[in-house]
């Protein structure tokens, strides 16, 4: 996580990096960064699509659930790859870290740029099982040398996990604040 000052309004700009995956037809590599910096409150998410503000509403009801609120900002995270579609069940919970990590509500935040995140937010802040076998995804993690993956606790036990990587289970998004 970088902060940079910024001159003009001597506030500052934060920004933090997550991972997560998708899927066409072979899993692939995500990237998300968030941009936290001055303007109007708004909640942009690129690259990921928004029928009816429903993930952005979702993602600041999740926060709030957990004692969270989005800063009065412009708050920005953009998904990439761009041209590949993505599955908001798999990278919704990225989206909703990568603000808290931007916003410093993490402690361990730095190690997030290392991890993959699966999963999907309910308004409650609990995390919803994925129907998908994730074993793919995290076979293919290790492959690109991942070594921690973060996934819903439900998909926990029915998941095949290879030697070499961490990972770690969640029912609720501010498990995260105390990590």
């Amino acid at each position: 996580m970088t902060h940079e000052p910024d001159e003009r309004n001597k506030t500052m700009r934060k920004h933090s990096k997550t991972m997560s995956m998708g899927q066409m037809p072979a899993p692939y590599l995500m990237q998300l960064e968030t941009f936290i910096s001055p303007g109007l409150t708004y909640l942009s998410l690129i690259g990921i699509p928004d029928e009816d503000r429903r993930i952005r509403d979702r993602i600041r009801a999740a926060c709030e659930a957990v004692g969270y609120e989005l800063p009065a900002c412009r708050t920005t995270v953009n998904l990439m790859p761009a041209r590949m579609p993505k599955q908001p069940g798999l990278c919704v919970l990225a989206c909703a870290v990568s603000i808290l990590a931007a916003d410093g509500r993490i402690p361990s935040a730095s190690q997030l740029e290392d991890t993959i995140i699966l999963g999907d937010v309910n308004e409650d802040g609990t995390i919803p099982p994925i129907e998908d076998d994730l074993t793919g995804f995290i076979s293919h993690a290790l492959e690109l040398g991942i070594r921690r993956a973060i996934i819903p606790l439900a998909n926990l036990a029915g998941t095949t996990i290879p030697a070499g990587i961490e990972v770690i289970g969640l029912s609720r998004i501010d498990e995260l604040l105390n990590q």
